[in-house]
């Protein structure tokens, strides 16, 4: 992408779909992530070891994903469509007033740009 070095992503979290969200939290907490947030009840947690951010949902996404935050997410979708790429689901207001876009890799593989209102890189 060099011919958009000013074109910024996000911040990324890799998204799990897990069936039981203690067990995961339990699970992940033994690897040493700490809980950064998270709604139980609501279904998801976000943890973090060092560098590494992972976002646990039970019953929101139906596959796990990579995930930007915080970009501008028309920004993006414009740049890289203008590069031929195609959008599984293009860009849109989501029910809870985030911005959100949706391509895949060549192998098929989710990746998500997603930014709450407010929400900066």
């Amino acid at each position: 992408m060099s011919n958009e070095e000013n074109l910024i992503l996000g911040r990324f979290e890799f998204c799990l779909n897990v069936a039981d969200l203690a067990k995961s939290l339990e699970f992940y907490e033994k690897l040493g992530f700490e809980v950064i947030d998270s709604d139980i009840e609501a279904g998801f947690a976000v943890i973090k070891h060092h560098d590494c951010t992972l976002a646990l949902y039970q019953g929101h996404i139906k596959s796990n994903m990579l995930n930007f935050r915080g970009g501008d997410v028309f920004k993006i979708a414009t740049a890289l469509k203008a590069q031929g790429l195609t959008f599984a689901e293009d860009t849109r207001i989501e029910e809870d007033d985030s911005a959100g876009a949706v391509i895949h890799d060549p192998d098929g593989n989710v990746i998500y740009f997603n930014t709450a209102p407010g929400e900066e890189v």
